[in-house]
């Protein structure tokens, strides 16, 4: 291995220090801490490979004698609590990530607070890698299970509507030379992409075809039009006055003996309406929810009322010791 990747007496001292800090910091904290550097695992792969070699130097030099002893602690120790630093913050960032992705839109108003966003100035590069995988995973088992249509019931069966931009919209990313994110922007739709309307009538159209079709219904319901036309008749001739010096037209204008409009239409035979035999009974039990009648009207009961029901509902509650019988 290369001396340029070793540790100086130094640089261990320092690193191990930040190492056991961070072990300390972390231990009852759900979240994920910031790390002293973003190289920190690296660093730390680099202070256990010194510790490696020097307790090797040493062996070949000197014998287990108790300095190597020492050294076999304290790189036992070093294992130890990188170990379980990385155990804990991998458990913290899956926490922070499902957290975060399955957190359900009602409860924007919630009055607990949310977590904090990851920082990823102070954290390592290797950690914001495996943070984007957890993810991606995250959002591919949402899928699986169909968590969208759980939380959201009918809207999220509904289809996505993407929001239409103006031509010359750009992104973000357009005015920097490095990408914002390590995603790539979403692709815009402008309003040119979006399909024409179908052409529609106009309305003054639309009315004159209403109008045809009025004039055909109206034309179909009046017989009197098809039917051929008669000659015109010759007025009467006014009659002469009569001896008594009373005209003949008044007799044409007294009251006739039958009626101009005849009332036998109001006579006519009307379907006799059937009568559903009626049971008057005493409630003994009250109902929450209305039953609905024979009429098909609603009704609540309550215990002590009296109504007259149909035979076969008043039978049914009578049966089920919900009512008895009250005749008069």
């Amino acid at each position: 291995m290369s001396s340029n990747n070793l540790l100086t007496p130094e640089q261990a001292r320092e690193i191990q220090e930040q190492l056991f800090a961070t072990y300390r910091q972390q231990t009852n904290r759900h979240v994920p801490v910031h790390l002293p550097r973003k190289d920190f695992w690296e660093m730390v792969k680099r202070l256990l490979t010194t510790l490696d070699l020097q307790i090797h130097d040493m062996i070949r030099k000197h014998g287990a004698d108790l300095r190597v002893q020492n050294e076999q602690k304290r790189q036992a120790n070093v294992r130890h609590i990188a170990s379980e630093l990385a155990r804990r913050r991998m458990v913290a960032m899956m926490t922070h990530v499902s957290s975060q992705s399955l957190r359900m839109a009602t409860n924007v108003g919630d009055v607990a607070t949310p977590l904090p966003p990851m920082d990823w100035q102070k954290a390592d590069v290797a950690e914001r890698a495996l943070y984007n995988a957890i993810e991606k995973e995250m959002d591919k088992f949402k899928m699986t299970i169909g968590w969208r249509e759980m939380q959201d019931g009918l809207r999220g069966e509904m289809d996505f509507i993407e929001p239409v931009h103006k031509p010359g919209t750009m992104q973000l990313d357009d005015f920097t030379e490095e990408a914002l994110t390590d995603r790539a922007p979403p692709s815009l739709v402008f309003e040119d992409d979006k399909p024409e309307p179908m052409d529609t009538f106009d309305v003054d159209e639309e009315d004159r075809i209403a109008a045809l079709e009025w004039d055909a219904y109206e034309a179909a319901q009046d017989p009197s039009e098809h039917e051929p036309e008669e000659p015109a008749m010759p007025l009467p001739e006014a009659p002469a006055p009569s001896k008594e010096g009373r005209h003949g037209a008044a007799m044409e204008l007294a009251p006739s003996s039958k009626p101009a409009i005849s009332d036998d239409w109001m006579n006519e035979d009307e379907p006799a309406i059937e009568e559903v035999p009626k049971l008057r009974i005493r409630i003994l039990q009250s109902f929450d929810d209305p039953i609905a009648t024979a009429d098909g009207s609603e009704l609540v009961l309550h215990i002590g009322d009296v109504h007259n029901l149909d035979e076969t509902m008043a039978q049914w509650l009578i049966e089920s010791g919900a009512a008895e019988a009250a005749p008069l």
